[in-house]
């Protein structure tokens, strides 16, 4: 899953065609690098139909506060280029998988607010 730079924000995600699955973490926490190692499963899996990043909240603090970033890992799926989805915390494989079917599913729906529920 590609880091991706402030910079590149925008174009990367908010630009982007496809669903986007954003993994927000830190250098210094120690759930994310298994949540994110889930996450590199899934982006095998789920090729060519959803776009995996990483973003380092650590280095980006503007966009922490703009997606309301309060915990890490923190997941958002961003759909035509608005968060969608959000799950906070550590999260299996199994969760993630729901979260981005529970989208996917619904592709052809109108955009909602986003879902902040706990659980996908």
């Amino acid at each position: 899953m590609e880091m991706i730079a402030e910079q590149d924000f925008d174009s990367e995600v908010l630009q982007s065609k496809s669903l986007v699955f954003a993994c927000f973490v830190t250098r210094w926490c120690r759930s994310c690098y298994p949540t994110c190692l889930f996450a590199d499963e899934l982006e095998k899996a789920y090729h060519g139909r959803v776009k995996f990043v990483r973003v380092d909240v650590g280095e980006i603090p503007r966009l922490s506060a703009g997606y309301r970033i309060m915990a890490v890992p923190t997941i958002l799926l961003f759909k035509d280029s608005q968060p969608v989805k959000r799950l906070l915390g550590f999260q299996d494989l199994q969760s993630l998988r729901r979260l981005l079917e529970s989208v996917i599913e619904r592709k052809a729906a109108q955009p909602e607010e986003l879902d902040e529920s706990p659980e996908a």
